[in-house]
């Protein structure tokens, strides 16, 4: 969608059926460009931030994760508890505590997290994620995968098209192992938590 979804518009938006993927095409995308990146390893722990419908935290579980979703959506919360009653979902701010131990997992990551559609260099997007580095063992590492055609449009009403560098000067911030990247509309986007 290339206009903003506000809170009061996600619960219709997952509760008419949300975001539709192949399972096919979201297995071999994230192999290529998350596990084999990252040199991610089957059985790490994993938090999925802004989980939805919790499409991707089975499918990261199918991968071999011991993954967690997590959402501020109700109803959307509601649907992944009931499409995928073998996983863990909860329903919370992220830029709350979390109901999960800090220095317990080996990777977060999210995926188009509206709070990383605009402004990567206010406060509250930086603390935002440092708040959620704080969940990672030393060591572990942060990914965000986000779409943007990189343009640097701003306009009101739409999310903006950050660029790479916007990227790079909001996860600079944390000192760990950045790396950021860009594949066909997607940025791939990561750093480590200093050990």
């Amino acid at each position: 969608m290339s206009t903003t979804l506000t809170e009061n518009t996600y619960d219709s938006f997952y509760a008419s059926g949300g975001w539709k993927y192949s399972i096919l095409t979201e297995w071999f995308w994230h192999k290529r460009h998350m596990v084999k990146r990252f040199k991610l390893r089957k059985g790490c722990s994993m938090l999925e931030v802004a989980c939805g419908t919790g499409f991707h935290t089975d499918l990261f579980c199918r991968m071999g994760f011991n993954c967690i979703g997590l959402d501020s959506c109700e109803t959307a919360i509601e649907i992944a508890k009931k499409s995928y009653p073998k996983r863990i979902f909860h329903e919370c701010d992220v830029r709350k505590e979390l109901p999960l131990n800090e220095a317990s997992l080996d990777v977060v990551v999210t995926r188009g997290c509206s709070l990383y559609h605009y402004d990567l260099a206010a406060s509250a997007t930086i603390e935002t994620t440092a708040h959620l580095m704080k969940y990672l063992v030393p060591g572990g590492r942060f990914i965000l995968m986000i779409v943007s055609d990189l343009s640097g449009s701003r306009e009101p009403g739409r999310v903006w098209q950050n660029k790479l560098s916007d990227y790079h000067a909001h996860f600079d911030h944390f000192g760990g192992d950045c790396t950021v990247n860009w594949h066909k509309g997607m940025v791939i986007a990561s750093t480590t938590r200093a050990a």
